[in-house]
């Protein structure tokens, strides 16, 4: 399935690459954004391990992520720096279509939402199987036109869905098509983060007697952050204990009004955001997430359980089986105040219990959320489509 020879004069990248392919080995283009490195690294390292695992890899990124377009280059990726900046672009389609006619690709990717709307038009008739993915649970609605241009067009011929939460909200709102569904979760490694160094405490004023609580989250009203006030507010004060609120919207109403009138509005820190926020988190007792609702396998809790912090979060269906409750962590019902209380009373009083925690958090991302696993599924999945040509 090599380049032919009008695809090689129009794409002059694609003629270096490693062409080759045979029944156990598939050729994928990927339509992403690793523009952030943080926030892109649990997709972007997929690709890299199934190129060395001996699958053709060619990726459409923005000129400005220099930084993975590097490293894919560097693992024998092809990078074309070429992604839609609108929906319905006309010249990206044309470009996009002539790209897959010319190299016969085995699957598509399209991993957002400028991607998957062009390519929905690009590849009407062609063979190459059409994969989307979607991570958040909500804002996938039945009555909602936008989608039968994106997840729910019939050109669409998988979606990869981040958590059973997002699978099921998917199948409730496309019934029709709901076979189409395939959990992977993005897996991540604990080792991409051996290298960071916990925050030097005195730099925010902290020694290491004190209690770093911290909440990586922007104050949106799904985080529960007034739960969390509130269940501070349960905490007996003591002057060593602090709560670290990273992100953005906290000084803005009405979360401002509540910091200030609890009862640790001395302790309660609003840091903005930050970058370096997982430096923060690494010399932090705890990581601690309210939310009531909407969360997919969130970001800072694995991160925290990748640095060895003990996680505090609720028990809410985006984040089931992330954290077990005594081994690697505390979970409690959601809005429960009084037992968001007790769990983070029992961090700050059980020293050894915490560390024991959250160790087993960092081993238990190792067993079952590393991103080896996300590797198996994807390739499982194509394995699956491939028989259904």
């Amino acid at each position: 399935m090599g380049a032919n020879e009008d695809s090689k004069s129009q794409f002059p990248y694609l003629a270096s690459a490693n062409m080759n392919k045979n029944e156990h080995h598939y050729k994928i283009l990927v339509i992403s954004d690793y523009r952030e490195i943080n926030s892109s690294r649990p997709e972007a390292e997929i690709f890299v391990k199934m190129t060395a695992a001996g699958h053709t890899i060619h990726i459409l990124s923005y000129p400005e992520a220099n930084h993975f377009n590097d490293r894919f280059r560097s693992n024998g990726i092809v990078v074309i720096e070429h992604h839609p900046e609108k929906k319905g672009s006309i010249s990206f389609i044309r470009y996009l279509r002539k790209l897959i006619q010319d190299e016969q690709y085995d699957f598509v990717h399209a991993f957002n939402s400028l991607g998957l709307t062009n390519a929905v038009w690009a590849m009407s008739g062609l063979k190459s199987k059409l994969i989307a993915y979607r991570g958040y649970a909500g804002q996938t609605h039945w009555y909602d036109p936008m989608m039968y241009l994106k997840y729910f067009h019939p050109r669409v011929d998988h979606i990869i869905c981040l958590s059973q939460v997002t699978r099921d909200f998917l199948a409730r709102n496309m019934p029709w098509a709901k076979n189409k569904l395939t959990i992977i979760h993005k897996g991540h490694d604990p080792a991409w983060y051996q290298n960071i160094k916990p925050t030097d405490r005195s730099t925010l004023g902290f020694n290491d007697d004190d209690i770093m609580i911290c909440c990586v989250a922007n104050a949106r009203p799904f985080k529960g952050i007034p739960y969390l006030i509130e269940a501070m507010n349960k905490i007996p004060f003591a002057s060593h204990i602090h709560l670290l609120l990273i992100g953005k919207g906290y000084n803005e109403e009405p979360i401002h009004s509540i910091v200030e009138k609890s009862v640790f509005a001395k302790n309660i820190h609003r840091l903005g955001f930050r970058d370096d926020s997982l430096n923060i988190v690494a010399a932090s007792d705890a990581l601690v997430l309210a939310s009531t609702h909407g969360e997919a396998l969130t970001k800072s809790v694995i991160e925290a359980m990748c640095l060895a912090v003990a996680p505090i979060i609720t028990d809410i269906a985006g984040n089931a089986g992330l954290v077990i409750n005594g081994v690697s962590g505390w979970v409690v019902l959601p809005a429960d105040t009084q037992a968001l209380s007790v769990a983070i009373s029992d961090m700050i009083s059980n020293k050894p219990e915490r560390k024991r925690r959250g160790l087993n958090a960092k081993e238990h991302i190792n067993q079952h959320f590393h991103t080896n696993n996300t590797v198996e599924g994807f390739i499982s999945l194509y394995q699956r489509l491939n028989q259904k040509r």
